[in-house]
């Protein structure tokens, strides 16, 4: 009797889940104003990852058509956000940082094709002789990412709660290793910005802050605009917070389906002229508009500054962000996106005029599918313009019937001609199609497959990582070991790659060759003092143990 109860409520559950559901999606948003509503209380529609809060500003051929804000800029004082309102910008930053590099190269003071030794001579030479300030601005000199303080053994929380000097952290910077050979590959790197910041201190003489006041801000009355304190941020910006969503009978008591929290302090010498700048909608379309108009730069200069380089990225700007073509193969665009933790921002300005811009205080929006949906309504568009032809890798049998690889390529072929720049399959792709092969005992397509993978994908020491791992506690634990083995030629001073290969020789019970690279992964982990050394050693010590029998 019991059982069945439960059988009836929880079909009760689901039929109002589903009955919910229907009532949110039974009419797309007509308008702009509708769109954000949703986006703003979505309910069970929600297709942005987050509650959205924040400012939305949307232009045609230089004319405001709308200009909204959403939600709280302060969560716990419930203070509404207003379209006045100042948020972080991430890493919109480089679009600034980009400019005022090109404003000195007009004024003969800095040369793009320079290398950085010439002006931060005391970073090492093997990286600053052979770094250009043109690879720094395109993603191209080799420079990690943040995650390449792992391999140095600084954590991102250490790191984010560290007030550092320019120069500091320049040196900090210098000490990370090279994720591949500067000028030969796209990676994006916001420490290459931050080492443009020390750059332009360097060259002129006066702060970031003042630089940027002085060339940009103050030209063109950006009063909400600028590059501010901790403590300044702290009082003058909306709050960041994170949002996470929630399952089961956790949805019923959570707001909006998820649970929202309020986002860790950074220091701001972190973020910097890679991510540390603050605005505002109205002066960031100001700021659209004096690039467009070239009010800050010469039409040369702007077009260098504006020409894709490698993946599409220009200086401070992506041509043709292929996650928004894929959504509408007609448009044509720039854009740059920025997120720190618990903000998110994204500027686009389309070859037809159309101006998009938004701010919030959420981290971990999806900008492409906001932009897509605002673009289409600002210009009375039916959502029909997708990238038609990408295969069902739900199973080995759907994909074949689907096309199969030859789809797969086409797609990707279609996708890259319309971006401008060649266009990839995504990591989750690469491995799901991988995996549906290795299923179906296509051991060779699946190899073919991973060595492309290592070769045109250019994947960093973590997407590797995370492969091996999602193989080694798969179905196919077997095929994890070349993903860790590449890891550790790839990344041969990283002792997190040889202690995951250490990890994955355990499972297979090869003790011996587990004890070599956990050794390995102690000493490269002593000489960074690396926040993960205690637990190599006690993986050393396990091994040891096991070998003495």
């Amino acid at each position: 009797m019991k059982k069945r109860i439960l059988r009836i409520s929880l079909i009760i559950v689901s039929a109002l889940i589903i009955w919910i559901a229907f009532i949110a999606f039974e009419s797309e948003p007509k308008t702009i104003g509708d769109l954000m509503e949703s986006y703003e209380d979505p309910g069970v529609r929600m297709r942005i990852r987050s509650p959205f809060s924040g400012t939305v500003l949307v232009a045609k051929n230089g004319e405001v058509i709308f200009e909204e804000a959403y939600g709280e800029e302060d969560r716990e004082n419930e203070v509404p956000s207003t379209i006045d309102t100042k948020y972080g910008i991430g890493s919109v930053t480089k679009q600034f940082t980009a400019m005022l590099i090109m404003q000195l190269v007009e004024e003969n003071k800095i040369k793009l094709h320079d290398t950085i030794n010439k002006y931060l001579p005391y970073l090492p030479a093997e990286k600053a002789n052979h770094i250009t300030i043109h690879q720094l601005l395109s993603h191209t000199s080799g420079l990690p990412h943040y995650n390449g303080l792992q391999d140095i053994g600084v954590s991102l929380k250490d790191f984010g709660n560290t007030s550092y000097s320019p120069k500091e952290l320049a040196v900090l910077i210098g000490k990370t290793n090279l994720v591949n050979k500067p000028g030969t590959q796209y990676s994006y790197s916001s420490f290459g910005y931050d080492i443009l910041g020390v750059v332009l201190e360097e060259v002129s003489g006066k702060s970031f802050a003042e630089l940027l006041d002085e060339k940009i801000v103050n030209p063109l009355k950006l009063n909400n605009t600028g590059f501010g304190t901790n403590e300044y941020i702290s009082k003058e910006l909306a709050k960041g917070y994170s949002y996470r969503e929630v399952y089961g009978w956790d949805w019923w008591i959570s707001e909006h389906g998820g649970k929202t929290t309020e986002a860790p302090f950074r220091d701001q010498s972190t973020a910097y002229a890679a991510g540390g700048m603050h605005s505002t909608v109205k002066d960031l379309f100001v700021w659209s508009e004096a690039v467009k108009s070239y009010k800050l730069l010469s039409p040369e200069l702007t077009k260098i500054m504006l020409t894709p380089n490698k993946h599409g990225h220009c200086y401070g700007w992506v041509r043709n962000w292929d996650d928004i073509i894929e959504k509408n193969i007609n448009v044509r665009l720039y854009g740059h996106g920025g997120a720190l933790t618990g903000n998110s921002a994204f500027i686009g300005m389309y070859d037809d005029a159309t101006t998009i811009i938004y701010l919030s205080n959420r981290s971990n929006l999806r900008a492409e599918e906001i932009l897509h949906q605002i673009y289409l309504r600002a210009n009375n568009l039916k959502d029909e313009y997708s990238l038609k032809g990408y295969p069902d890798r739900s199973s080995y049998t759907a994909f074949k019937e689907a096309g199969g690889m030859a789809a797969l390529q086409n797609y990707f072929d279609r996708l890259s001609e319309y971006s401008g720049y060649k266009v990839n399959p995504s990591t989750s792709t690469m491995r799901g199609v991988m995996n549906i092969h290795l299923e179906a005992g296509k051991i060779n397509v699946a190899d073919s497959l991973k060595t492309a993978f290592f070769n045109s994908h250019n994947p960093d020491e973590r997407t590797i990582n995370k492969f091996g791992y999602n193989f080694l506690y798969s179905d196919n634990p077997n095929y994890a070991l070349d993903f860790f083995k590449e890891n550790t030629v790839k990344y041969p001073l990283s002792s997190n790659a040889w202690d995951s290969l250490g990890e994955a020789y355990f499972t297979y019970k090869d003790y011996k060759k587990a004890a070599i690279c956990y050794k390995k992964a102690v000493a490269l982990g002593e000489k960074v003092s690396h926040k993960s050394l205690k637990l190599y050693k006690e993986n050393l010590q396990k091994i040891e143990n096991i070998l003495k029998g």
